[in-house]
C-alpha cells in the first residue's frame, strides 16, 4: 500500500509505503506553539518506507531548541516530515492526501494539554462549514 502526501501549496510531495498501527499526538508546549493547535499529530514511518517525490530542496528547518526543530515548506509554511532520526521519519499526519487507515494510538505530554482540549456537552460537529448539516443529520 502506498500513500501520498503534500504541503498546502503542492511544492513538496512524498510517498509512504506499508501499513501503520496508529497516529501519535504530542501535546508538549513546543508542539502546541509550532502547530497553533492542541499539538502535533504524527505518524512514525521507518526511513526506508518514506520517499520524497518532489520539492525536497524546498524545505527550511528551524532549530528552535537543541532538542527541537521544525521543518516547513518555504512557500506555504506547512509543517513537514521531520528527518532528524536515523531510523524514522516523523510525518505530520495532516499532510497526508490519502487515507491512512489508522486511528490515534498514543497521546504524549498529556500533562501539557491545554484546558480547552476537550469537547463540552454542547459542542456541535458539522460535516463541513457551520452553515451546513451536523454530523449524524
Amino acid at each position: 500500500m502506498r500513500r501520498k502526501g503534500s504541503c498546502l501549496c503542492g511544492a513538496l510531495t512524498y510517498e509512504i509505503e506499508g501499513e501503520f498501527d496508529g497516529v501519535w499526538v504530542c501535546h508538549c508546549s513546543n508542539c502546541r506553539k509550532a502547530s497553533g493547535g492542541f499539538g502535533n499529530t504524527i505518524v512514525v514511518v521507518p526511513r526506508e518506507r518514506f520517499h520524497w517525490i518532489s520539492g525536497e530542496d524546498h524545505r527550511t528547518t528551524y532549530a528552535l531548541r537543541e532538542t527541537y526543530t521544525i521543518t516547513r515548506c518555504k512557500t506555504c509554511g506547512t509543517p513537514l516530515p521531520a528527518e532528524e532520526d536515523e531510523a524514522n521519519v516523523y510525518l505530520t499526519a495532516g499532510t497526508l492526501d490519502d487515507p491512512l487507515g489508522a486511528v490515534i494510538k498514543t497521546h504524549i505530554f498529556c500533562g501539557s494539554r491545554p484546558d480547552w482540549d476537550e469537547d463540552g456537552p454542547q459542542t456541535k460537529c458539522f460535516v463541513e462549514r457551520s452553515s451546513g448539516p451536523e454530523v449524524g443529520d
